[in-house]
This record gives C-alpha cells, structure tokens and sequence, in this order.
C-alpha cells in the first residue's frame, strides 16, 4: 500500500469517527427534547430542525446545544439509566470504536494486498457457500479469510456477491470482489461486525444482528442506514447477508408522524384470540401503553367514560348483527383525570359463510375539535346575547334621542327674533353610530335668541344621556342672560360633574334683533360659517378647549356685526369630517359649497348642502341650524 493509500484510509477512520460522534450526539440531543417536551423522539427530530432553522444554525450545532444545556443544569445521567419522556424512542447510538477496531484499521491501511488475486484464484470450490447466495433474498456476499503470518484472521476478501447485493455507496458486485472487507468497508471494525464474522468463522456458530444504526466512510464520505446482518460459516469462509432498512425506516416515520399529527390509530381484533394488534397510536389514543403491543377489548373498556360505556355496547350489537360497518364516538378518562373525546370506526372483515373473523378499527381523537366546536358555541351565544343588548340599547337611544331634541318644524324652533330659521337634524342611519348631536333655541326674556349646537362625544346610550344632560342643562342657564361664554363656562362644569365622564363640543350664540349683534363661544367646535353677497367663510377665532377637559376654563365670547340677509350656519362634525381629508379642508368645502348655492328660502339652501357635499349618513349624526337675518 502506497503513502497516498494509508492517509486516504486515515482520513476515512478520522471521518468515521467524527461521524460517529456526530450521531451520537443528534441521538442524545433527540432524547434530551423528548424528555423535556413530552414527545416522541421522531416528533423531537422534527423540532431540532426547526429549531437549528430558527437560529441559523447546522443541525449538529443545534443538537450539540441542546446537549450542553442539558448537561449545565443536571449531571447527565449513564445511558443505562437514561430518563425518557413518555412516548419517546430512543434511537441507537453507534457501537464505541474499541482500540483494537482503530488499531486494526491502521494495519489495513498499511496492509500489502498484492497476494490477495492469487489467494482467490488457490480458493477451493464452494458449492455451500454459492447455494447460500443463489438462497438468498437480500444481499449477500462470500468472504473468506486473509491471515498474517502467525494464523490470526486480519481481514477478508470479497470471493463472491450475489447479484441483489447494496452497497451505501452504490458500487456494484463487480466493483467489491476481490477487494478487502475492511478497507471497502471500514464500518466493520467500528460496529463489531468483524469480530462477530471472525467468531463465526473460528466457532461455526451463526450470527445475527440488528435493526441497528450502521455507519461506514469511503473517499471521505461518511453514510449510514438502519439495518440486519446474519452471518453463516462455510467451508472456505463464511457467508454475510444483509439488508439496509432506509426505504421501510423513512416510509415507518413518515407514517408515525402522520398518524400522531393527525391523532388516528389503526388496529385489528381478532376475535379468535381476543387480542387487539395496531399503531402505537391506536393505544396512545386510549391513554394505554400495551407492555406486548397488544390490547384487549377489556383494557379499552376500562377506560372508557361510564356514561359513553352503552353507546360503545350499542355500536358493537349493531356491528354483529348487521355485520356491517359502525362509527362511533366517546370520551375516555385518562389517568391524569382529564377527559379525551375519539372517533372510532370498525369494519368487520368476514369470511366466506359471512361471519366476522376480525375487525378492522381506526380511532381519532378528536378532543380539540369538540373543544374547537364548543369554544365556538360559547361565542356564538355570546355574541347573540351581545347582539339581543345591543340592539336594545339601540332602541332606547334612538327612542332618547327623539323625547329629548324638539321637531325641527316645530314652531318653538322657528319663532326666533329677527331671524328666520331652519334645521337639519339626522341621526345616522346606522344604529351602532347613533351618538349626542345636539340643537337647542329659546326666546330670552330680554328680547334676544338663544341658538346652540353641540356634540356628546361617542355613541350609543351613553352619547344621548350626555347629551341630554348638555342641552337641559344650558336651557336652564339661559336664563340668567350672562354671555355665551360664561354660558359655556358653566357648561363645561356640568359636563366635568358627570358621571360616567363624558366630552363634547359646542358653539352658543345670542342674537340681539335690534341691533343684529351675534355673541357666540366655542367649546373645541366647528366655527360657524357666515355667507354675506355670495361670499362664504368661516367666523374664525382662536379655539378653546372641549367640554369636560378643562376644569374651570374662561371661555372667550366673541361679537359679530350682521347685516340684513346675512346667513349664518351652525353644524356638527358630521357633516365636514372625513377620513382621507383634514378638518380645515372639510370647513373651506363647505364655504365654497354655501357660497355656489341659489338665493332662496333656507330650506332649501340646507338641501344643497347635503347633497353637494356628499354627506355619509352612515358614518355619524349630523346637524345643520342656520338662520338668516331679517
């Protein structure tokens, strides 16, 4: 063997061997999460990889984490006293290279094989081992022995495979005979496998082994798989058959996983034996663990809820008697007390008189679903008793609203000095918005007006017992003539007092017929808007704060000189506010809106309006009082 040969089988031992560890540790790590997450060890798998995606790193990382964490908060325990969660599984760690594997490896790799063609062609026939091969349904091959000089078998030559043999690294038959076990296969010193082969060869007792996890390298290139080896002596050597397990371990986990995602089992009675045969699913679902993989109707009936026992006995006389297939659905009792709800269904398999020799099941749990479909019931009453509220205290808003704000027609409302007047008061169409829009006029004792507009804020009942509050509440103040600023001072005193609190907005004005002077204030409310000789604009004037957000505040009253014709328009916020444009937009629209309408009589100024502006009357209440002056 050439220099290039021993370090090439060196990097192949080192290889190994770090492959070795790696699995080892990704087996440790699965275990550890397992424990700690109360599933099984393929479900754990799943969520390391998850976990290793999350925090960007390599799958051996993550699981080299996993274990060092484990290992800093509790002194890992041996392997024989390993704890595992319920449920979990615990994969194979790889067999522990012995010294004398590594050793043996190292002579490999400086073996000399030029005598290894002649020691084939001296080989005797074997018809034992050839009938052996041809016998076998898995892979096979024919090794026998290369000795050193003192007699100890060292290795073994490839005399013969059959033609079904695998290979992990998927070289052919052609490929292996006449080359060396060890060096094609250096996983064979490591797993014990060659000792087992030389003990076969030296006693004549067969050997077999596994499912276990086998890992070999080859050019770097470390692979493994699950699998079973048997081993028989023959006369030149000794006879290894094998399977790797790589498409039934992938389709067994693929299956597991998909029936504990979905939480179904399978199983098969037999009614000869009485016994109970499926999926580790099927007893996960009755909250059983069978100790030989089997159950008994007995043991499923143990644990079935007392009340749900006779639809169970009624499903099963219908099964007998119908011989046809039944569902049914129960609750279990699992130890902790906690109640599971399944779904099972049972076919009856029958033979050719027509009687059933074995049923087929299939269970589902179905717990979070019923727990689903209640939650959801529960909220569906819920909302309904919400609605049944809501739509009362609808009514009775709406009924509110129209005991407390007066008939627009009505003549209280039109008989003003000096003025002529008109209103549009409208409540949103939808009920849900229903708020405390607000009108209010009187015929002072002095000869003056009294007119105001305001808003409650919010909607709903709450809304119209605070707007009811606002309006009663200034009526009786007007009559103590004071300006409208003090009239809105105390005004916003009343609105602190109540309870629950509350905010709105409002603008109060009096107007002297003689001598057409208007005084108004404002409470965080739209300015009013004056149209004189087809010009519009709004009477603007510093702001003051909103009723109810600052206590004894001295709200300014302002004087506006009118002239004979003049229209003034109070309003709400309704009829201006929009969601994709600003308030002060909303106000300069609707002055040019004023300022384009005909001369004419006020209603139909108000109609305008409406229309032009695109008033929503979904959205919010909305109150127009303008008056003109005579």
């Amino acid at each position: 063997m050439t220099e290039t040969d021993a370090m090439s089988m060196g990097a192949e031992l080192s290889g190994l061997r770090d492959g070795e560890r790696e699995r080892a540790v990704l087996s440790e790590a699965r275990v550890v999460l397992a424990d700690r997450l109360g599933c099984p060890s393929g479900e754990a798998l799943q969520h390391l990889i998850w976990l290793a995606r999350d925090l960007d790193l390599e799958l051996d990382e993550a699981a080299a984490l996993v274990v060092e964490g484990d290992r800093a908060v509790e002194e890992a325990p041996d392997a024989s006293e390993g704890h595992v969660g319920r449920g979990a599984v615990v994969a194979e760690a790889p067999p522990q290279a012995e010294p004398v594997a590594e050793e043996l490896l190292r002579q490999v790799a400086a073996a000399d094989t030029e005598q290894d063609a002649v020691l084939l062609d001296a080989l005797d026939e074997d018809p034992g081992a050839q009938a052996v091969l041809d016998a076998s349904l898995t892979s096979a091959a024919h090794l026998v022995p290369v000795r050193d000089g003192d007699g100890r078998v060292v290795d073994f030559l490839y005399a013969a495979l059959n033609e079904s043999a695998d290979d992990l690294f998927e070289r052919t038959p052609d490929e292996l005979v006449g080359r060396r076990l060890l060096r094609s296969e250096p996983g064979a010193a490591l797993s014990g496998l060659f000792a087992a082969y030389v003990r076969v060869l030296e006693t004549g007792e067969p050997f077999a082994r596994g499912p276990f996890l086998y890992t070999s390298a080859q050019d770097g290139v470390t692979r493994g798989s699950r699998m079973t080896v048997r081993c028989v002596p023959v006369k030149t050597g000794v006879v290894v058959s094998w399977r790797y397990l790589r498409g039934e371990d992938r389709m067994r986990w693929r299956l597991e996983r998909a029936e504990r995602l979905v939480a179904i089992g399978f199983g098969e009675w037999d009614l000869a034996s009485g016994r109970i045969t499926g999926s580790p699913q099927m007893a996960a679902n009755y909250g059983l663990e069978p100790t030989d993989g089997s159950l008994t109707p007995e043991e499923l009936g143990e644990v079935v809820h007392k009340e749900d026992r006779e639809l169970i006995s009624e499903g099963l006389r219908a099964l007998f008697t119908r011989r046809e297939p039944v569902e049914v659905e129960h609750r279990v009792v699992l130890p902790s007390g906690r109640q599971r709800h399944l779904w099972v269904f049972a076919e009856p398999v029958l033979d050719a008189s027509g009687k059933p020799v074995t049923i087929n099941l299939v269970s589902q749990d179905i717990t979070r679903r019923r727990g689903v479909e209640r939650a959801l019931a529960r909220t569906r009453r819920e909302i309904l008793r919400q609605q049944n509220l809501t739509a009362q205290e609808r009514r009775v808003t709406a009924t509110l609203r129209r005991a407390i704000l007066p008939d627009p027609d009505s003549g209280s409302v039109r008989r003003l000095p000096g003025v002529t007047v008109a209103v549009r008061s409208l409540a949103a169409e939808s009920d849900a918005r229903i708020g405390g829009d607000w009108f209010a006029t009187r015929s002072l004792a002095d000869g003056r007006a009294l007119m105001a507009v305001g808003d409650a804020a919010g909607h709903g009942l709450p809304a119209a017992a605070a707007m009811a509050r606002m309006r009663n509440g200034l009526l009786g103040m007007a009559y103590t003539g004071r300006s409208p600023g003090r009239l809105v001072g105390w005004l916003n005193d009343l609105v602190l007092d109540l309870e629950p609190a509350s905010t709105g907005t409002a603008v109060v004005a009096h107007f002297e017929p003689q001598s057409r002077f208007l005084e108004w204030a404002s409470a965080g409310h739209p300015p009013p808007v004056l149209l004189r000789d087809g010009k519009a604009g709004p009477l603007s004037v510093e702001a003051d704060p909103l009723l109810g957000a600052a206590p004894d505040f001295e709200y300014a009253t302002h004087s506006t000189q009118l002239e004979p014709g003049d229209l003034v328009l109070f309003y709400t916020d309704g009829l201006i506010e929009r969601r994709d444009a600003d308030l002060e937009d909303g106000i300069a629209r609707l002055a040019d809106i004023l300022a384009g309408c005909p001369e004419g009589e006020l209603e139909a100024v108000l109609d305008e309006v409406l229309a032009r502006i695109g008033h929503d009357r979904s959205a919010d209440d909305t109150t127009l009082f303008a008056f003109r002056v005579t």
